[in-house]
């Protein structure tokens, strides 16, 4: 047995003691990187631990295979009290271990229309749409996200609340920053915050292929993360990774 498992073991039995006011909710789970199988399907206990916000025995990089796809927790609570009409249930949000598939984000090099505008955001993601809600039917939370609608001068430059519930990631929820994405806020919407997963594990970020982020950053050029590991830009008719966040609940 692993010093690691040893701690945890130990930790739960004794936690009491140090934690009295418990440890479990979104803020404790949301701090603790574990990376333990919690198996092919979510159970019925695992469903009832999300509703009541508690999460117990879940934390960030644990994970679901089910169907061939490994499902990655990122984070608890990520989007809680966001949108115009705001988001009151609990819920975990995941994004898959690699990429799902490759597509543009346009037929052309254009950012035209921005986000919403793409190729990818109109029939790109279909496919995964298609996966995720059949891996979790039933579960899969339909929030309102705020998603560049234009562009102007090579940069976002309008939003818009749209009804959202498979998306891209953008530049701050994979590196905690923006790097090249350009429109500000356009680009970051309500997704202002790393995720707990890249924050506690920002190796995860690098899966060995390039895939897309949603953020503008030319006339002609999306961001992404390259295979390299580092925080880029490409031409939206280049055929990259497709590693959508979506969010699930009892």
């Amino acid at each position: 047995m692993s010093l690691g498992v040893i701690a945890y073991d130990e930790l739960q039995q004794h936690k009491g003691l140090f934690l009295p006011h418990g440890v479990d909710g979104a803020g404790f789970h949301n701090s603790i990187y574990r990376g333990k199988f919690l198996g092919n399907e979510v159970t019925s206990e695992q469903w009832d631990r999300i509703a009541d916000g508690t999460f117990r025995d879940m934390y960030i990089g644990d994970y679901w295979k089910i169907n061939g796809t490994t499902y990655l927790i990122a984070a608890f609570n990520y989007y809680y009290n966001t949108g115009d009409s705001l988001l009151r249930e609990n819920h975990i949000t995941l994004v898959p271990a690699g990429r799902l598939y490759k597509h543009r984000m346009n037929p052309g090099n254009t950012t035209e229309g921005g986000y919403v505008g793409s190729d990818m955001y109109t029939t790109g993601l279909s496919q995964a749409k298609s996966t995720i809600h059949a891996d979790f039917p039933g579960h899969v939370i339909t929030h309102r996200r705020y998603l560049s609608n234009a562009v102007a001068d090579g940069q976002a430059s309008a939003v818009a609340w749209f009804d959202s519930d498979v998306e891209l990631m953008n530049e701050v929820m994979a590196f905690g920053s923006v790097v090249s994405g350009k429109g500000g806020r356009y680009n970051i919407g309500t997704e202002k915050s790393q995720l707990p997963l890249f924050a506690l594990r920002p190796d995860l970020l690098n899966i060995g292929a390039a895939w897309w982020l949603r953020d503008v950053y030319s006339a002609i050029s999306f961001a992404r993360v390259s295979s390299y590991g580092f925080a880029d830009v490409y031409p939206a008719s280049n055929i990259l990774g497709v590693r959508p966040v979506f969010s699930i609940s009892a």
